[in-house]
């Protein structure tokens, strides 16, 4: 079979991504607005992110338009939303697997199947895909590595996958298509000539076997391999050249139409007080180059809802927090940087629980006793081994401020090199400080890459955003993809469901075998010679190249990552708010368009 009308496409995919890039340009996440009152003037919560190249040079005098367009202001948007706009991306990516098998399939088995899909329009239920689950995502690239060592030296330490790893599939496959046939029937008329096959047969005569032909019935007695080819060749043409560029059009519709898709109508939805904030539902997608081969991705820092009112669930919440939190430190931390872990965490949701928008809320005193009791023991124990800890007494807060103190201290002999031997217990010490970008005890800020989505003030306190981010992959597999087994769950109907996915799409052709059966009848006597169905076997199909359906291009991935106030936002490139020219087409001026929503 020639493939040599894949080649321009294939070169296509790769030269999409538009301008290059020596390396990635760092974007750190400064200055969160996330002033409830904010909300209550109509204005809408906002990131800041800061383009360290060029704040730079402004801070160094530079007065060039490049150096003053240093901060760029991203909305945010709910986590359910998001996960609307990953539902949208698969079931886009399901359309066009689906037009793309049917349509090889009926055209190879024309006119069988024309007449019962293009012709009498059978079709199963359409496709609708669930709500992707939410998977965060500890990007590789993002985390330090230092950190990373310590924290993998007992044990590995899973750094998650993509959200849409293994999701590029059907829910379920079926034996005839999800999709209007009208979807992969375009253009494609009954064809009868040139024959396809001879059927393969048998003869009995009074019900006894002479003769039958080679390969009878797993195979026809001729079989058109020229055009077989030829028809599959077309197909596979029609929706690389079709359905592939409506596939792409859908998910750059997806990712950058903002929704709602204006400003008046997201501000109708806000409400007038703290405690019926909720979470409306917005998606406010800013591109960084879009997400195309090479370019960048499209982003939307995620909230999981406004303002808690339930301070039950806010705890468990921030007992979590705290979880993961001891966890990574007890498996990358000193002593001394565990009580940092304990003093930071402590302040952090002090300041948080201490906020107006809780005062006069039921439970508040309970939650700020629990918080108490979470970390006073554990502090104690370490205060009372570290000889610079030893003097802290009194209550949790007297405590806290002591060890703050003290800590600051050993910082500072750290900062000048000096002995901190006699301040830590004998024991070498080079850390907790290192020479780092990004402000703040860096283990502390490292482990916030494993903090899951949250409200606008748990983000506040603790100092982090979780970020929505949809990028494309070139990628050479199969369709289904070979590599949607789940491995982490070894069971039987996981592998059959895998197995029948895989089978169900193989390309074939369904010829039927016959069984010529004469007999002598009296009628009065006479010899009648009639097909009937097959006697032995059921109808095997016949495999065409290449047998299962290629796919070399690329396709859209998206997950959800943590990020640190003060890191940098992996994942992207160029500058907010820019376009590829080959998104020009799909987006509006998004900077305009959030302007008066973000009052900025």
């Amino acid at each position: 079979m020639r493939w040599v009308w894949a080649l321009p496409l294939f070169s296509l995919a790769l030269a999409q991504g538009g301008p290059k890039y020596e390396e990635w340009t760092k974007y750190l996440l400064s200055a969160p607005d996330y002033r409830l009152e904010q909300l209550l003037k109509g204005k809408w919560p906002y990131l800041e992110v800061l383009r360290k190249d060029r704040l730079r040079d402004y801070q160094g005098g530079a007065t060039t338009p490049e150096a003053q367009a240093h901060e760029f202001y991203l909305p945010l948007s709910s986590l359910e939303a998001t996960r609307e706009v990953a539902r949208d991306l698969r079931r886009a990516w399901q359309r066009f697997e689906e037009r793309y098998y049917w349509r090889v399939i009926t055209e190879l088995n024309n006119p069988a199947f024309w007449f019962a899909y293009c012709l009498a329009g059978v079709k199963g239920p359409e496709l609708n895909p669930p709500l992707p689950e939410f998977k965060l995502m500890v990007p590789s690239e993002g985390v330090d590595t230092a950190f990373l060592q310590a924290a993998t030296r007992s044990s590995p330490l899973d750094l998650g996958t993509w959200a849409s790893a293994g999701l590029h599939k059907l829910d379920k496959y079926l034996p005839v298509p999800q999709v209007d046939p009208k979807q992969f029937c375009d253009d494609l008329g009954m064809q009868i000539l040139p024959l396809m096959y001879i059927p393969g047969f048998k003869v009995l005569v009074q019900g006894y076997e002479v003769f039958r032909t080679p390969g009878y019935p797993s195979r026809p007695f001729w079989f058109n391999e020229a055009e077989a080819n030829a028809r599959v060749e077309r197909a596979m043409k029609r929706a690389f050249e079709r359905y592939y560029p409506e596939y792409l059009k859908e998910v750059a519709q997806a990712l950058l139409t903002p929704r709602p898709s204006t400003p008046q109508d997201l501000l109708s939805l806000l409400p007038k007080d703290f405690k019926s904030l909720g979470s409306p539902k917005a998606y406010f997608p800013v591109p960084w180059q879009g997400h195309l081969l090479g370019a960048g991705s499209v982003v939307a820092p995620v909230y999981t809802e406004l303002f808690p009112v339930d301070l039950t669930a806010l705890w468990d919440q921030v007992q979590a927090l705290w979880d993961t939190y001891k966890r990574l430190i007890d498996r990358a931390g000193s002593d001394l940087e565990k009580v940092y872990l304990y003093v930071h965490f402590y302040r952090s949701a002090k300041t948080l629980f201490d906020s107006r928008a809780f005062l006069g809320l039921p439970g508040v005193d309970l939650v700020k006793t629990n918080l108490k009791n979470l970390v006073d023991a554990p502090l104690r124990a370490l205060t009372g081994a570290i000889p610079v800890l030893k003097g802290c007494a009194g209550d949790l807060d007297q405590v806290v401020s002591c060890a703050a103190t003290a800590l600051m201290t050993v910082d500072e002999v750290v900062k000048a090199k000096g002995e901190v031997e006699k301040l830590t217990g004998g024991k070498p010490q080079d850390e907790p400080l290192k020479a780092k970008e990004a402000p703040g005890l860096w283990k502390f800020e490292e482990a916030k890459r494993w903090l899951p989505p949250s409200s606008l003030p748990v983000y506040e306190a603790f100092g982090y955003t979780t970020f929505f981010q949809a990028t494309n992959f070139l990628e050479v597999t199969t369709v289904p993809d070979i590599r949607n087994v789940d491995l982490s769950r070894i069971d039987l109907g996981n592998w059959m469901g895998w197995a029948w996915g895989q089978l169900s799409r193989l390309v074939v052709y369904w010829h039927v075998p016959l069984t010529i059966d004469i007999r002598v009848e009296y009628c009065p006597p006479c010899v009648i010679a009639y097909p009937s169905l097959p006697l032995e076997g059921p109808v095997q199909p016949l495999g065409v190249p290449p047998y299962v359906l290629p796919f070399a291009l690329e396709r859209t991935h998206w997950r959800w990552v943590s990020v640190p106030e003060g890191y940098e936002v992996p994942g992207v490139r160029g500058a907010p708010y820019t376009l590829v020219s080959d998104l020009s087409a799909y987006a509006l001026d998004l900077r305009a368009l959030y302007r008066p929503l973000l009052g900025r």
